[in-house]
């Protein structure tokens, strides 16, 4: 590509294949360099001289199943696959994470030329996390997460609340307090906090003043996560009671196959945004999006995607075109001529159908061209519906002791934001079904 006549940043955005809906790269050059993208899952990190210069490259595709932080500071510029990797070496590094199917390109001369995200998401991630606090009762600098479990089960068994200092990536942390029998603790948690946080928790308490790695909560049957900072991908997988509360952003995957049963409901609340596959194949319970700050889209694309229960509550409209596995727009159009010319669609109905976004046209179409629509798009993964609406006065009933208590956990009054208008997503009742 390079010899091709490229620059360094058009070569890597072909070879991150980037997604054809963020129109990344014109058809011709998609067309031309197809076996150039690299497929797959993947996350790279290359290094690449110039003659004249030396780049930093980190890219991820598109579905960003290997995880992958950004970091920089006053002299260096970072690339690691936990935070806990970059605060080893910079505890006051400003952290974020690298947008799914998107590019860093950092170089010797030029600095950051692409931050891997948009620049007015970067504002919205916390800052770096207090290590020590005031009195601790254990301090986790020089013990691995087994030796954790340990100490606060000891501590546990004659105090209710306890203190942890200097955690620095530690993982799979209250995993093993369930079979100990230690239940109804407050656990708080200084330092950055390793994947696999509170993961099967039934009865704890763990509040993190700090961001938190991969794949937290997941399975949790009860009890809380508190989280003041920012979550990584793959949050409250499989999540099927309790709350987890985030003051910050969340990243891909978030709230995956959550269910309820009976009156064992879980709500995830997020004070900032998430990135792509919010709630996909979610069977139950609660998600609510609050985007505090507002500077930038709430959301990233795929939201609901295979949804089959529960509800999803973002504040503030949400482009229709991120909802579900929407088909590419140029193949729905081929689709829709396609039924105009067959006669399934009168010419007069096309042109208004054409305009809109799949989801918004699906409960439009003529019975026999939605049967076909819907096992051409929809035989693998189900389409959610979604609405841009104010609360009902029943959710309102519902979601005010949630954020009340979200509120007095993180700090400040939520409950004025139920008066805004969301996004509210859930499954689709297909006609018929049963």
């Amino acid at each position: 590509l390079l010899s091709e006549g490229y620059d360094v940043e058009d070569a890597v955005k072909i070879l991150a294949n980037p997604s054809r809906k963020h129109h990344i790269l014109d058809p011709s050059t998609d067309y031309i360099y197809r076996n150039a993208r690299l497929d797959g899952p993947f996350t790279a990190i290359i290094g690449y001289s110039s003659g004249d210069d030396i780049y930093m490259i980190v890219i991820a595709d598109r579905s960003k199943f290997r995880p992958v932080i950004l970091a920089e500071d006053q002299e260096w510029i970072y690339a690691a696959s936990e935070e806990s990797e970059v605060r080893e070496l910079s505890p006051n590094a400003r952290v974020w994470t690298l947008k799914p199917g998107y590019y860093f390109i950092a170089s010797y001369k030029k600095g950051i030329i692409s931050y891997g995200r948009p620049e007015e998401e970067l504002e919205s991630f916390s800052p770096p996390p207090i290590f020590t606090p005031e009195g601790f009762d254990i301090d986790a600098r020089y013990i691995d997460y087994r030796g954790l479990d340990n100490e606060i089960a000891r501590v546990a068994s004659t105090k209710n609340v306890v203190r942890i200092a200097n955690v620095m990536g530690h993982r799979y942390i209250g995993i093993s307090l369930p079979r100990r029998g230690v239940k109804n603790i407050r656990i708080e948690l200084y330092g950055v906090v390793g994947n696999c946080l509170a993961n099967l928790n039934e009865a704890n308490y763990f509040y993190v003043y700090g961001n938190v790695g991969d794949d937290c909560g997941d399975t949790m049957h009860g009890g809380k996560v508190v989280i003041t900072g920012d979550a990584r991908d793959v949050l409250a997988q499989t999540l099927q009671g309790g709350k987890i509360f985030v003051g910050g952003n969340a990243g891909n995957r978030v709230g995956i196959q959550m269910r309820e049963y009976r009156e064992k409901r879980p709500y995830l609340v997020i004070g900032g945004r998430v990135d792509d596959y919010l709630g996909e194949y979610m069977a139950g319970g609660v998600i609510i999006i609050l985007n505090k700050n507002n500077r930038s889209e709430s959301v990233g694309s795929y939201v609901g995607s295979g949804m089959v229960g529960g509800r999803i509550y973002i504040r503030g409209k949400v482009y229709p075109a991120r909802i579900g596995p929407q088909p590419p727009r140029v193949e729905m159009l081929r689709f829709l001529k396609a039924m105009a010319i067959e006669g399934f669609i009168k010419n007069r109905d096309l042109e208004d159908l054409v305009e809109q976004s799949y989801i918004d046209l699906i409960d439009k179409l003529p019975e026999e061209v939605m049967r076909y629509a819907r096992k051409l798009y929809e035989e693998r993964i189900g389409m959610p519906r979604y609405e841009y609406r104010e609360l009902y006065e029943e959710e309102i009933r519902e979601l005010l002791p949630v954020l009340e208590e979200y509120g007095r956990d993180l700090g400040g009054d939520y409950t004025e934001l139920l008066s805004d208008k969301y996004t509210v997503i859930t499954a689709r009742k297909i006609v018929g079904s049963r």
